[in-house]
């Protein structure tokens, strides 16, 4: 039987094995650092959740609004205390005090 001694080259196999690395970090990279990334998502859903509690507000707000013309379209009294409270209106043959809390300073 004769031997066989032939020398294999392992040069090709590494410098496949170091492409294929490379590849590989370099569809890893977009995944970790960018667009889209995992840290890009979780600033997202930190914006998302402050928006959410922003639009909570807002609805609060519009829920008072609502009430508040529910209001003064269901009820006289309650249009007139508004008017009284926010326009200083008053009733024919009233008299109006305004009491302030803080006296003025007087002038010598």
């Amino acid at each position: 039987m004769s031997s066989y001694n032939k020398k294999v080259s392992l040069k090709a196999p590494r410098i496949i094995s170091l492409v294929l690395l490379a590849l590989l970090l370099a569809i890893q990279y977009p995944l970790w650092w960018g667009k889209g990334s995992e840290r890009g998502l979780q600033e997202l859903r930190i914006e998302l959740f402050k928006q959410q509690q922003a639009n909570e507000d807002v609805k609060k707000q519009i829920g008072d609004v609502l009430t508040e013309v529910n209001s003064l379209k269901d009820k006289k009294e309650a249009l007139e205390v508004r008017a009284r409270e926010r326009m200083n209106m008053i009733r024919e043959n009233e008299v109006l005090f305004r009491l302030s809390e803080y006296p003025e300073d007087k002038k010598n």
